[in-house]
Protein backbone atom coordinates (compact mmCIF):
# COMPACT_ATOMS: atom_id res chain seq x y z
CA UNK A 1 0.00 0.00 0.00
CA UNK A 2 2.68 2.43 0.77
CA UNK A 3 4.54 1.73 -2.63
CA UNK A 4 1.12 2.05 -4.52
CA UNK A 5 1.11 5.83 -2.71
CA UNK A 6 4.13 6.57 -3.24
CA UNK A 7 3.86 5.72 -6.90
CA UNK A 8 0.26 7.53 -7.01
CA UNK A 9 1.72 10.57 -5.91
CA UNK A 10 4.78 10.80 -8.36
CA UNK A 11 2.25 10.08 -11.49
CA UNK A 12 -0.22 12.92 -9.67
CA UNK A 13 3.16 15.16 -9.66
CA UNK A 14 4.24 14.87 -12.89
CA UNK A 15 0.66 15.12 -14.24
CA UNK A 16 1.00 18.63 -12.72
CA UNK A 17 4.27 19.27 -14.76
CA UNK A 18 2.44 18.12 -18.00
CA UNK A 19 -0.55 20.76 -16.99
CA UNK A 20 1.89 23.52 -16.21
CA UNK A 21 3.71 22.62 -19.35
CA UNK A 22 1.17 23.49 -21.70
CA UNK A 23 2.39 24.15 -25.09
CA UNK A 24 6.40 23.18 -24.38
CA UNK A 25 8.83 21.30 -25.61
CA UNK A 26 8.94 18.01 -23.11
CA UNK A 27 11.82 15.92 -22.78
CA UNK A 28 12.65 12.27 -21.97
CA UNK A 29 14.23 11.36 -18.90
CA UNK A 30 15.39 8.54 -16.65
CA UNK A 31 14.81 8.67 -13.15
CA UNK A 32 15.11 6.60 -10.06
CA UNK A 33 12.18 5.49 -8.12
CA UNK A 34 11.76 4.05 -4.21
CA UNK A 35 9.64 1.57 -3.71
CA UNK A 36 9.53 0.64 -0.04
CA UNK A 37 7.71 -3.07 1.02
CA UNK A 38 7.25 -5.05 3.56
CA UNK A 39 7.75 -9.17 3.96
CA UNK A 40 7.27 -11.07 6.69
CA UNK A 41 7.90 -14.80 7.90
CA UNK A 42 5.14 -16.42 10.47
CA UNK A 43 5.70 -18.27 13.19
CA UNK A 44 3.44 -21.14 15.15
CA UNK A 45 4.55 -22.32 18.64
CA UNK A 46 3.12 -24.89 20.60
CA UNK A 47 6.54 -25.63 22.81
CA UNK A 48 7.21 -27.73 26.01
CA UNK A 49 10.73 -26.70 26.39
CA UNK A 50 12.59 -23.68 26.94
CA UNK A 51 14.82 -24.32 23.96
CA UNK A 52 12.60 -24.57 20.78
CA UNK A 53 13.63 -24.03 17.16
CA UNK A 54 10.95 -22.67 14.43
CA UNK A 55 11.92 -22.93 10.93
CA UNK A 56 10.09 -20.58 8.56
CA UNK A 57 10.95 -20.57 4.57
CA UNK A 58 10.15 -18.04 2.04
CA UNK A 59 10.75 -17.85 -1.75
CA UNK A 60 12.14 -14.14 -1.42
CA UNK A 61 12.44 -14.63 -5.57
CA UNK A 62 8.68 -15.21 -5.85
CA UNK A 63 7.81 -12.01 -3.15
CA UNK A 64 10.29 -9.76 -4.75
CA UNK A 65 8.72 -10.93 -8.34
CA UNK A 66 4.83 -10.12 -6.71
CA UNK A 67 6.20 -6.80 -5.37
CA UNK A 68 7.58 -5.67 -8.89
CA UNK A 69 4.43 -6.83 -10.56
CA UNK A 70 2.16 -4.57 -8.35
CA UNK A 71 4.47 -1.83 -8.94
CA UNK A 72 4.79 -2.69 -12.67
CA UNK A 73 8.59 -2.63 -12.11
CA UNK A 74 10.45 -5.50 -14.09
CA UNK A 75 13.59 -7.15 -12.69
CA UNK A 76 15.90 -5.50 -15.58
CA UNK A 77 14.40 -2.26 -14.25
CA UNK A 78 16.36 -2.45 -10.05
CA UNK A 79 19.52 -0.57 -9.64
CA UNK A 80 19.53 -1.79 -6.23
CA UNK A 81 17.77 -3.15 -3.12
CA UNK A 82 18.64 -3.22 0.58
CA UNK A 83 16.96 -4.04 3.94
CA UNK A 84 16.38 -0.97 6.26
CA UNK A 85 14.37 -2.25 9.38
CA UNK A 86 12.44 -5.20 10.89
CA UNK A 87 9.95 -5.46 13.17
CA UNK A 88 8.47 -8.52 15.21
CA UNK A 89 4.96 -9.32 16.56
CA UNK A 90 2.97 -11.66 18.52
CA UNK A 91 -0.42 -12.09 16.01
CA UNK A 92 -2.47 -14.72 17.73
CA UNK A 93 -2.43 -15.50 21.94
CA UNK A 94 -4.88 -17.80 23.19
CA UNK A 95 -5.81 -16.38 27.15
CA UNK A 96 -3.06 -17.87 29.60
CA UNK A 97 -1.12 -15.96 31.82
CA UNK A 98 1.75 -14.22 30.59
CA UNK A 99 4.84 -15.95 29.00
CA UNK A 100 8.75 -14.36 28.54
CA UNK A 101 10.69 -15.44 26.15
CA UNK A 102 14.06 -14.80 24.97
CA UNK A 103 16.23 -15.85 21.94
CA UNK A 104 17.29 -14.65 18.28
CA UNK A 105 15.82 -15.01 14.53
CA UNK A 106 18.52 -16.12 12.35
CA UNK A 107 18.36 -16.26 8.30
CA UNK A 108 19.95 -18.35 6.06
CA UNK A 109 19.98 -19.03 2.33
CA UNK A 110 18.57 -22.56 1.08
CA UNK A 111 19.41 -21.62 -2.87
CA UNK A 112 23.15 -21.61 -2.22
CA UNK A 113 25.14 -21.72 1.32
CA UNK A 114 24.90 -18.53 3.44
CA UNK A 115 24.26 -18.72 6.53
CA UNK A 116 22.63 -19.21 9.16
CA UNK A 117 23.63 -15.72 11.02
CA UNK A 118 21.68 -14.11 13.48
CA UNK A 119 18.95 -11.34 12.11
CA UNK A 120 18.29 -10.26 15.46
CA UNK A 121 17.92 -10.86 19.12
CA UNK A 122 14.87 -10.58 21.58
CA UNK A 123 15.93 -10.56 25.42
CA UNK A 124 12.86 -10.78 27.91
CA UNK A 125 9.90 -10.67 25.56
CA UNK A 126 6.65 -10.22 26.83
CA UNK A 127 4.10 -12.66 24.73
CA UNK A 128 0.81 -11.11 25.67
CA UNK A 129 2.78 -7.28 25.73
CA UNK A 130 3.69 -7.81 22.26
CA UNK A 131 0.01 -9.05 21.09
CA UNK A 132 -1.01 -6.97 17.97
CA UNK A 133 2.70 -4.92 18.05
CA UNK A 134 5.12 -4.29 15.84
CA UNK A 135 8.37 -3.76 17.73
CA UNK A 136 11.14 -2.30 16.08
CA UNK A 137 14.48 -4.98 16.05
CA UNK A 138 18.20 -4.24 16.48
CA UNK A 139 19.33 -5.61 13.26
CA UNK A 140 22.75 -7.87 13.45
CA UNK A 141 24.94 -6.96 10.53
CA UNK A 142 26.12 -10.91 9.97
CA UNK A 143 22.61 -11.35 8.93
CA UNK A 144 21.56 -8.34 7.39
CA UNK A 145 24.36 -8.85 5.35
CA UNK A 146 22.85 -12.64 4.12
CA UNK A 147 19.97 -10.65 3.45
CA UNK A 148 21.25 -7.50 0.64
CA UNK A 149 23.88 -10.49 -0.84
CA UNK A 150 20.28 -12.33 -1.93
CA UNK A 151 19.22 -9.06 -2.72
CA UNK A 152 21.98 -8.25 -5.25
CA UNK A 153 21.62 -12.06 -6.10
CA UNK A 154 18.39 -11.33 -7.30
CA UNK A 155 19.40 -8.56 -9.32
CA UNK A 156 21.92 -10.18 -11.20
CA UNK A 157 19.08 -13.00 -12.16
CA UNK A 158 19.12 -15.35 -9.31
CA UNK A 159 16.54 -16.53 -7.03
CA UNK A 160 17.06 -16.53 -3.37
CA UNK A 161 15.01 -18.82 -1.42
CA UNK A 162 15.06 -17.88 2.81
CA UNK A 163 14.87 -19.83 5.61
CA UNK A 164 14.34 -17.63 9.07
CA UNK A 165 14.80 -19.84 12.23
CA UNK A 166 13.05 -19.02 15.67
CA UNK A 167 16.48 -20.16 18.15
CA UNK A 168 14.53 -19.81 21.77
CA UNK A 169 16.64 -20.20 24.50
CA UNK A 170 14.42 -19.67 27.40
CA UNK A 171 11.04 -19.17 28.65
CA UNK A 172 9.38 -18.13 32.02
CA UNK A 173 7.60 -20.27 33.61
CA UNK A 174 8.85 -23.48 31.83
CA UNK A 175 6.13 -24.99 29.35
CA UNK A 176 5.39 -28.51 29.92
CA UNK A 177 3.42 -31.05 28.19
CA UNK A 178 0.04 -30.05 30.42
CA UNK A 179 0.92 -26.46 30.00
CA UNK A 180 2.37 -25.66 26.71
CA UNK A 181 3.85 -22.79 25.05
CA UNK A 182 1.12 -21.21 22.26
CA UNK A 183 1.00 -18.60 20.31
CA UNK A 184 1.50 -17.29 16.62
CA UNK A 185 3.94 -13.99 16.07
CA UNK A 186 6.04 -13.07 12.44
CA UNK A 187 8.87 -11.65 12.03
CA UNK A 188 8.76 -8.82 9.32
CA UNK A 189 12.01 -7.16 6.70
CA UNK A 190 11.32 -3.62 5.04
CA UNK A 191 13.18 -3.08 1.63
CA UNK A 192 13.89 -0.03 -0.37
CA UNK A 193 13.81 -1.19 -3.66
CA UNK A 194 15.21 1.71 -6.49
CA UNK A 195 14.51 1.17 -10.24
CA UNK A 196 14.76 3.10 -12.83
CA UNK A 197 12.20 4.49 -15.25
CA UNK A 198 11.66 6.91 -18.45
CA UNK A 199 9.31 9.65 -17.56
CA UNK A 200 8.80 12.94 -19.89
CA UNK A 201 9.10 16.53 -18.51
CA UNK A 202 9.14 20.24 -19.96
CA UNK A 203 12.38 21.51 -21.78
CA UNK A 204 13.16 25.29 -20.37
CA UNK A 205 15.30 25.44 -22.79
Amino acid sequence: MKAALKKTGLLLFLFGLIQVAGGCIMEDRVIELVVNETTCADFDEDQTSVSFVTPATVDYAAEINKILDDNDISREDLVSARLVSATYGVTDFPTHADWIITGEITVERNDIADGPFTLWEYTSVSVAATLGKKIPAVLNEDGVGVLNRALADFIAGGSPVLTFKVVNSGVTPAPSVPDPLQFSWNGCIVVDFVAKTDISVPDPF
